[in-house]
């Protein structure tokens, strides 16, 4: 579904009386209207939820020197998080010991000035920077994933944060943004919307709730550790 079709779904939905022909070069106020709170609803939802759609993985590469990488320009804030417990940041040289981080301002300073440094590198995002310290060694690779704040896709495959043409699409579920936007559209015209608003929001529950960003973890059924798992039997050694 494009811009142009929500728009169409949501302009017979609000009893329009006629099916836009455009949306996002209409002249028509409504049609305006339409497109603005798509947009509106597209960014409420980037924000409030983690959407599996909008994932990216990205590396650094370290050349022994460097210790500030740019961030992506489409950046918006780390998967699933910076609090995640296995890590949010895994490097090559030691993928099971992941780097501990973000630290703040404080300690990192306090480590700086010691006259010695931490066995393994430290991070934390600084303006529009991943600071990672000491410096990685040369050719060593750290990966994380982030959520894109490029939630709209074109024609052409680009992904952009603002709809401009009418084959633009949403990332994020059509039928959910279309409903955003008729209750949003209702409400500015000073319109009963507290029945869409309730649809838009029982919707986003169910959506938002298929989406697989967290570990299960289980609290009492026994899962088998195959790193320390041995089918066979014990045999112990005979004492004479």
């Amino acid at each position: 579904m494009s811009i142009l079709s929500l728009v169409q779904g949501a302009a017979l939905r609000c009893n329009f009386g006629t099916t836009p022909s455009s949306a996002v070069s209409s002249s028509d106020t409504n049609v305006q209207q339409l497109v603005a709170f798509a947009q509106d609803t597209g960014r409420e939802l980037m924000e409030r939820y983690a959407w599996n759609n909008l994932k990216i993985r990205a590396t650094v590469t370290g050349d022994g020197t460097t210790t500030l990488f740019s961030l992506p320009n489409d950046w918006m804030r780390l998967c699933p998080s910076d609090k995640s417990p296995m890590g949010a940041l895994i490097s090559s040289s030691r993928p099971t010991i992941p780097l501990i981080g973000p630290v703040n301002d404080e300690w990192l300073n306090q480590m700086k000035a010691l006259p010695a440094f931490p066995a393994y590198p430290v991070w934390r995002l600084i303006n529009t920077n991943l600071e990672i310290w000491p410096a990685l060694s040369s050719g060593e690779v750290v990966t994380f994933w982030y959520f894109t704040k490029a939630w709209i896709i074109q024609a052409t495959g680009t992904q952009v944060a603002t709809f401009s043409a009418d084959t633009d699409a949403s990332l994020i579920d059509e039928d959910l943004i279309m409903k955003g936007s008729i209750w949003r559209w209702k409400r500015a015209k000073g319109l009963d919307y507290a029945e869409e608003f309730r649809a838009y929001e029982s919707a986003l529950e169910r959506n938002a709730g298929q989406q697989d960003n967290e570990r299960v973890v289980s609290t009492s059924d026994y899962t088998i550790n195959p790193d320390t798992f041995w089918p066979g039997q014990k045999i112990g050694r005979a004492h004479v």
